[in-house]
């Protein structure tokens, strides 16, 4: 029997860095006996939004020609679009993609890391500013997800996984990430697949690091800058040309050592109202804690001091560098 082991995400739990150091050890897995795949063109997504087995079927088939037992495929993106909608919930891409795989001689295991939402939407937040898709303060962007319907970009563990814990055909990790059992999100998911944790993992250098809490700024000087003109920053393309010029000047200042932290003591307490009750009742079911405090304390963070006037010049300086560039 085939295991297929699926990670599932969520956003912002370190998806990256477990696929890049994944994909830094394909030969070891190989030998392992693991097929690894990140869907790095999307097919799989695709064929998932469209309930078509047959690349997904391939993939198995390519793991079976090589005689390995597990097929192991990672991509974040899969933790919301797997999810029903809300307003169909007895409609789910996951529970179909289960009955395939079952239906194909296999044993699923899903696995996913939750995160605690303040420091989720700051991350989410901070991930959309600097590729320059986003151009609104972070509270305005915390209400809008608080507020919103649609399961993609969500941060509600019941609704993302609470499909998983009703299908009994399904083994599922659903597994902290930070908080007090703060562990290495890589370990974690070999150790679910069973591999040795005395295996000599190849590891590799830090990938999709923040940007820094003046890099943030200059995105959002750069995007206001642009709206007075009138020139909304909207083409993929020029979005991708400043997020380069961005990446070189924090590069290039080192800004990425003070990371961004837009949450406020009032907002982070928002924040956390909001999911408690749901919180709680998941951190009782899946982990069996009193409540969801227990893994996350509720820690208000400090809010950020104002920038330093050499620091509010050089915002300045690089936001009309970047802007200059994008008029060539």
């Amino acid at each position: 029997m085939t295991q297929v082991v699926l990670h599932i995400g969520m956003h912002k739990t370190g998806s990256t860095a477990i696929q890049k150091r994944l994909e830094a050890n394909a030969e070891l897995l190989d030998r392992l006996g693991i097929s690894f795949d990140d869907d790095s063109k999307n097919q799989l997504k695709s064929a998932a939004k469209k309930r078509d087995f047959k690349p997904w079927r391939q993939k198995l088939r390519q793991a079976r020609k090589r005689n390995n037992s597990t097929l192991l495929i990672s991509n974040e993106v899969l933790s919301h679009l797997l999810a029903p909608e809300p307003n169909q919930p007895g409609d789910c891409h996951g529970t179909w993609l289960t009955e395939a795989f079952l239906n194909k001689g296999c044993s699923v295991t899903l696995v996913a890391f939750i995160r605690d939402q303040p420091n989720y939407l700051n991350s989410q937040y901070t991930q959309h500013v600097k590729k320059f898709g986003l151009d609104c303060s972070l509270e305005t962007f915390a209400r809008r997800k608080m507020d919103h319907t649609k399961a993609r970009g969500e941060c509600d563990p019941w609704r993302l996984f609470g499909w998983i814990l009703e299908d009994p055909r399904l083994t599922a990790h659903l597994l902290p990430y930070g908080g007090t059992k703060a562990a290495d999100p890589f370990q974690q998911l070999l150790h679910v697949i069973g591999t040795a944790s005395t295996t000599s993992w190849r590891d590799i250098q830090r990938v999709n690091e923040q940007p820094g809490r003046l890099a943030i700024t200059t995105a959002l000087e750069v995007l206001h800058q642009r709206a007075l003109q009138e020139r909304p920053l909207t083409g993929r393309r020029e979005r991708k040309h400043a997020f380069r010029k961005l990446e070189a000047a924090a590069k290039r200042h080192d800004w990425p050592k003070e990371r961004y932290n837009g949450l406020t003591p009032a907002l982070y307490r928002e924040i956390r109202a909001h999911y408690r009750s749901g919180n709680d009742a998941f951190a009782q079911r899946v982990w069996g804690e009193a409540n969801w405090a227990t893994l996350f304390p509720d820690e208000p963070p400090t809010e950020q001091a104002e920038l330093r006037w050499h620091q509010r010049w050089l915002v300045e300086w690089e936001s009309w560098r970047i802007c200059r560039t994008l008029q060539r």
